[in-house]
């Protein structure tokens, strides 16, 4: 697995053509999802099958392109809404990300409240 370190991680909402490369992508997040490709996000994008995932991500220098095609199964993504006839995105924490590569089904995400020293929940 790649290390994000703390970068964001959106997942597009809908289905893309796996063919496309560094510039479709770019284009899709920045026409579509509205979002700046340079940020350093990283932008996950998922085929019309699900078997094929791609992830786009902004470094100083250039952009790195991900690809990780499922020999047998599907990645199983939530269901996003479209907003204004455009894909939304969610955005995924690393366990998220994670659950989503091993192939975890996660239904409901819930996060249980933890206690922490400085007084904040």
């Amino acid at each position: 697995m790649i290390a994000l370190g703390n970068r964001r991680i959106y997942l597009c909402g809908s289905a893309v053509d796996m063919r496309k490369g560094i510039d479709g992508l770019a284009a899709i997040v920045l026409g579509q999802l509205q979002r700046d490709p340079n940020s350093g996000d990283v932008f996950v994008f998922v085929g019309r099958q699900s078997n094929r995932l791609k992830a786009l991500c902004w470094e100083t220098d250039g952009f790195w392109l991900c690809c990780k095609r499922l020999a047998r199964g599907r990645f199983v993504v939530p269901r996003i809404s479209m907003v204004d006839g455009r894909p939304s995105t969610l955005e995924l924490s690393a366990s998220d990300w994670q659950l989503l590569l091993d192939g975890i089904i996660v239904s409901k995400r819930t996060v249980l409240l933890r206690w922490r020293r400085d007084g904040g929940t």
